[in-house]
């Protein structure tokens, strides 16, 4: 049996502010790694286990950080709850691992030689942004409300901004 999306009033909106923190950090951090891909690098695979090596270890980190995080305060100190917590934070992150899938799959069919390098590189970044770009419509929906265009259009520029921070991190860092 399949199992469906909950209904976005379903879950806590702090663990929907999670998931969309999650999506939004996955992909920008993808996007990077997108941007940094050298053309021979999709020809010979190496483009693929970047993107996926960019999510799962951004993934990985992200629980870790978030994992140690949960320390602080007063608790519920029992290994039930701390399995929980765990799982929920994990769950949450989810968005992160997750947002390399589509680049690398696109890297992978331009690897085996069914489309041409730059198609896939330019594919992958489009779809990033786009990701990102409806963020805005996201936002609005887990909230309740239909989408407007004002938050399509934030979407967009937020979209622009997060497209500019992983055109920077290459520049500095690569």
């Amino acid at each position: 049996m399949a199992r469906s999306r909950p209904a976005p009033d379903a879950i806590a909106v702090e663990h929907v502010r999670d998931r969309l923190s999650s999506y939004v950090y996955g992909n920008i951090t993808v996007l990077a790694a997108a941007i940094a891909v050298d053309p021979r690098a999709i020809e010979h695979g190496s483009a693929v286990w970047a993107v996926l090596g960019t999510a799962v270890l951004t993934y990985a980190a992200h629980v870790l950080a978030h994992l140690v995080a949960h320390g602080v305060g007063e608790q519920d100190t029992t290994d039930a709850a701390r399995r929980e917590s765990a799982a929920t934070i994990a769950r949450n992150a989810n968005p992160i691992a997750t947002s390399g899938l589509i680049p690398a799959v696109l890297y992978a069919v331009a690897w085996v030689g069914w489309l041409p390098s730059p198609w896939a590189q330019t594919a992958a970044l489009v779809i990033l942004v786009v990701r990102i770009g409806l963020v805005g419509v996201f936002m609005q929906r887990f909230s309740g409300q239909k989408p407007t265009f004002p938050a399509l259009w934030g979407g967009i520029v937020l979209a622009a901004v997060a497209f500019v921070i992983g055109l920077v991190k290459v520049l500095l860092t690569h």
